[in-house]
């Protein structure tokens, strides 16, 4: 008997057969164990690797301390009716925030970010002082 049917007696052996299918244990195939083996490494050094959630830095985050960069994050809020240049917009009823520090002092800019003023929404009543001031911050970069 040649080895191609010995091969082939023994691969047949090792059928079962459950509820009338036919169930082989033949080998796994080579690259599928390259490819096993690869995505395990690559799975343990994600695992090692990979920062949290919680430990990601984002734009407004109160843990991030009072800083212009943070108040820039919070901006994408007043994009919408400032404009993207903070300039002004919706036909001149949100006015420009270029220079709005220097006019209404910090305080002035944290009452109306926590209590809204006209038609603006008081978007900064659920932030922390932190990031009202921060807001302050990037205001002032605004001229």
């Amino acid at each position: 008997m040649s080895d191609k049917q010995n091969n082939h007696e023994h691969h047949e052996e090792h059928f079962d057969e459950v509820m009338g299918m036919k169930q082989g244990h033949g080998k796994v195939p080579r690259f599928l164990i390259v490819v096993y083996a690869v995505l395990a490494i690559w799975a343990v050094g994600y695992a090692l690797t990979v920062k949290g959630i919680d430990e990601r830095p984002a734009g407004g985050e109160a843990a991030q301390g009072v800083s212009a960069e943070v108040g820039k994050g919070l901006s994408s809020q007043c994009l919408a009716c400032h404009g993207a240049d903070f300039k002004g917009g919706m036909g001149g009823v949100a006015p420009t925030l270029h220079g709005v520090v220097d006019k209404l002092k910090p305080e002035g800019v944290k009452e109306v970010l926590v209590k809204g003023r006209g038609s603006m929404p008081a978007l900064g009543a659920s932030w922390t002082p932190d990031q009202q001031d921060s807001m302050v911050e990037f205001l002032k970069t605004l001229k």
